[in-house]
């Protein structure tokens, strides 16, 4: 139209000034929500068990949940944080709340036996994050 008229149609102008503010406000949006995903994965960092006791060399030690290795016998009690993605080799009635994860509400019972192929679905193992 530009080309074909001497004064072209207003319409485009404010077609313009419309998809402009469009695109301003969703880049506004998609900061704060940005913003607000990255202050949620800070406070997953906070939910990291600040100790954990583990069986070193034949002794309990109490170590900061981030020096936790594989090979490390871990020692949970009922109310403490799972430090890292274990292996059950010994239990005596231990319930996880897998409700963080799965959404199930029932803790789940945790045994050393190898209950399923599927380490997720088996009942020796419990995950970091998970409350015991």
């Amino acid at each position: 139209q530009a080309a074909t008229e001497d004064d072209p149609a207003g319409d485009n102008l404010y077609l313009g000034i419309v998809l402009t503010a469009v695109v301003i406000i969703t880049g506004c949006f998609s900061y704060f929500q940005e913003a607000k995903s990255s202050k949620i994965m800070e406070s997953f960092k906070n939910m990291v068990p600040q100790q954990a006791l583990v069986i070193r060399e034949g002794e309990k030690v109490q170590i900061n949940a981030e020096e936790v290795v594989a090979g490390d016998l871990i020692e949970v009690k009922g109310g403490d944080r799972i430090p890292a993605d274990i292996r059950v080799v010994s239990a005596h009635g231990c319930k996880v709340d897998n409700s963080s994860l799965t959404g199930e509400s029932e803790p789940q019972s945790r045994s050393p036996d190898c209950t399923h192929d599927n380490p997720l679905e088996t009942r020796n193992v419990a995950f970091f994050s998970t409350n015991c």
